[in-house]
């Protein structure tokens, strides 16, 4: 059983990762660069401050760093100690993938850290910006999606990692969400929400 899930989720990578072209070699990589968004995230934290203000926007970027730190950390202290190899870096596979800028990432794969601290994110800006409609905020999920999307077609994570990590994001987001939550209501008698 364990072998058979494992073939499919390798079957399953090597699909998207067989459906390459130039145009979409430089967009993957680029949504792959998390960085690349941080225009994106000022643009929404000055959104932020403008509505509750500096003190409160700096507390809530607090509980924010927090939330990347243990998704980022989870997912490296996982991959440590799990050792599976990334596709890019399994004997088995890494000659049938397309490989983007001769980018393979680091050795272990499991679980996606990408994954996780987009999907916690996108799970806190969810419930954050609780005041918009239910559409325009399931944009960020649409972005953590492109990014943990991207990982498979680079050939760096198989569906797996990329799973896993999209479940632990979001329990993290959750979960520091709540927190930052009962934060405000105990310090200032009120939740935020944008």
């Amino acid at each position: 059983m364990l072998e058979s899930l494992k073939l499919i989720d390798r079957n399953i990578l090597v699909a998207i990762n067989s459906m390459h072209s130039s145009f979409l070699n430089v967009v993957m990589f680029y949504l792959s660069e998390i960085w690349i968004f941080t225009p994106v995230f000022i643009y929404l934290f000055y959104l932020i401050y403008k509505k509750i203000g500096i003190k409160k926007s700096s507390i809530l970027i607090v509980f924010f760093a927090l939330l990347i730190s243990i998704c980022d950390q989870s997912a490296s202290i996982t991959k440590n100690s799990v050792k599976r190899y990334r596709p890019t870096h399994n004997i088995e596979i890494k000659d049938s993938l397309q490989i983007v800028k001769n980018y393979r990432g680091g050795t272990y794969g499991f679980f996606s850290g990408h994954a996780a601290n987009t999907f916690g994110v996108a799970m806190f800006l969810f419930l954050l910006f609780s005041k918009q409609t239910k559409a325009s905020r399931f944009v960020f999920f649409i972005w953590a999606g492109l990014v943990a999307y991207s990982r498979m077609y680079m050939g760096v994570h198989y569906p797996s990692d990329v799973f896993v990590g999209m479940i632990v994001g979001m329990f993290w987001g959750f979960i520091i969400f709540q927190l930052q939550k009962i934060f405000f209501i105990k310090t200032y008698n009120e939740s935020i929400s944008i």
